[in-house]
């Protein structure tokens, strides 16, 4: 079933309204008719079950049949924290795979090797949403603004495990291992580095801070397959 993102304000009572470029899509693209059946989510933790009950030239409007909250969402909340990378077209496939992979929100990075110092937050947020739908999802990620690392490990200890990947990790602390050992950690948060990897000030800031370091295996990982790895071993079937 083709899956759209609706404005809540967008949602009232059991009519929903796609408009813009969600109603392009259903009538341009899938030429979808009254009657037909879609799913749609408010991108917070809701989807739906609707029926196009009326098309114009600017709305679908739709009636709601059933309501799923949290469908397609892991039990626990994963935040990522990702650096900046030097191809901003890795760091987009960083978002659209960690999004359709499951995490809640996406914290870009600036570490002391971390090269560039602006992302294009605008397109973020765009490769999340076509994620989102892609993966049928209920929630659409938060992508928060740009944050220095120090900052965050900082400020992390509301986060019920904090794990740093670092290939210099003994495998005896295998990403998967640590999580299984915490099942009961409801929030993680994952910090991932740039190319030239974390440095040893960094390594031992996160520490201090209750991150643990952890392994991803014997072989050395781009930033962006990292983080996507981690993210799977978090998310799990939890």
């Amino acid at each position: 079933m083709d899956h759209f993102y609706v404005d809540q304000e967008d949602i009232q009572g059991q009519t929903l309204v796609l408009r813009g470029d969600e109603q392009k899509h259903l009538v341009r693209v899938l030429r979808k008719k009254v009657g037909d059946r879609i799913s749609a989510t408010d991108g917070l933790d809701n989807s739906y079950t609707v029926v196009i009950r009326s098309l114009d030239r600017h709305l679908a409007e739709c009636e709601i049949l059933e309501t799923m909250p949290r469908l397609n969402e892991p039990m626990v909340d994963v935040t990522l924290a990702a650096s900046l990378l030097r191809n901003p077209a890795r760091l987009d496939f960083l978002v659209e795979k960690a999004t359709e992979a499951g995490v809640r929100t996406i914290v870009p990075l600036l570490c002391e090797r971390t090269v560039p110092k602006h992302e294009k937050h605008s397109r973020l947020e765009k490769i999340a949403l076509a994620a989102l739908k892609q993966s049928v999802r209920s929630h659409l990620p938060r992508i928060s603004t740009l944050m220095e690392f120090d900052e965050l490990v900082r400020h992390a200890d509301h986060y019920g495990l904090r794990l740093i990947p670092h290939e210099g990790t003994d495998r005896s602390q295998f990403v998967g291992e640590v999580v299984k050992a915490r099942a009961d950690a409801e929030s993680i948060l994952i910090a991932v580095g740039p190319e030239g990897g974390f440095t040893e000030r960094e390594l031992e800031l996160a520490r201090e801070n209750g991150f643990i370091p952890v392994s991803l295996g014997p072989r050395r990982l781009r930033s962006e397959t990292a983080a996507v790895l981690a993210v799977g071993w978090c998310v799990g079937e939890r």
